[in-house]
């Protein structure tokens, strides 16, 4: 059983399943910005599907901690050992700290967070405007970005980019921003699918124990 961010439905998607065995669940993609709510509700879940022989894979790093504090079912659990999707996206922890190390301070955009107007912009567009008005919102998602110096598109290498490139770039422009863009790499994608489930990219809690994100640390090969 797979339970990953809906952020994640495109990709997971475009790979699978292709074996009967594999059954998909898909979380609110807005349940990053609360992670105790996606604790509890991911543990609503891992509940209902704790059946005898039913490995659950998870869709999510350790996001905000909102993975941290899951009680494991009958056959536990695998969790990526990344800290956020960003990492997913760009193919593990590894390649994130090598990209994070060249470029501090920068703010990532996918096709899915701009389709879904989830982006800055959008949300400055589709909720700041709404609640406190033009000038104000602008002045918060400002502030909200006052420590990033760039913003990076994740090219999938799916489809056409233009149109997500093209949004990515006026972010930037709009914010002040310098940017760039990269390639993704789909390899964890694969794995939360297929496996293997190795300790090197995933946390493993045992049945019945409880994650912590101090397991996200330790180094496992």
């Amino acid at each position: 059983m797979i339970i990953a961010c809906g952020s994640l439905k495109a990709e997971l998607e475009r790979f699978g399943p292709h074996q009967d065995n594999i059954r998909m669940h898909y979380m609110s993609q807005n349940l990053h910005r609360y992670p105790d709510k996606m604790r509890e509700e991911l543990q609503e879940r891992i509940d209902s599907f704790n059946e005898k022989g039913n490995t659950i894979v998870l869709g999510y790093g350790l996001c905000s901690n909102g993975v941290s504090g899951l009680l494991a079912g009958k056959n536990g659990i695998y969790i990526p050992r990344v800290h956020d999707c960003i990492s997913l996206y760009l193919g593990g922890a590894e390649r994130y700290h090598a990209h994070f190390s060249r470029r501090p301070g920068t703010y990532y955009l996918t096709q899915n967070w701009i389709e879904n107007q989830k982006d800055p912009l959008g949300l400055l567009e589709n909720e700041y405007t709404q609640r406190v008005g033009a000038e104000m919102a602008k002045e918060a998602i400002e502030w909200e970005l006052k420590n990033y110096k760039y913003i990076c598109y994740i090219d999938p290498g799916s489809e056409d980019p233009s149109p997500y490139r093209e949004r990515a770039k006026e972010n930037a422009r709009v914010l002040g921003k310098k940017y760039f863009e990269v390639k993704g790499n789909d390899n964890f994608f694969r794995r939360i699918l297929y496996g293997p489930y190795s300790r090197k990219y995933f946390v493993y809690i045992e049945p019945e124990q409880t994650s912590n994100y101090k397991n996200f640390f330790k180094q496992e090969n």
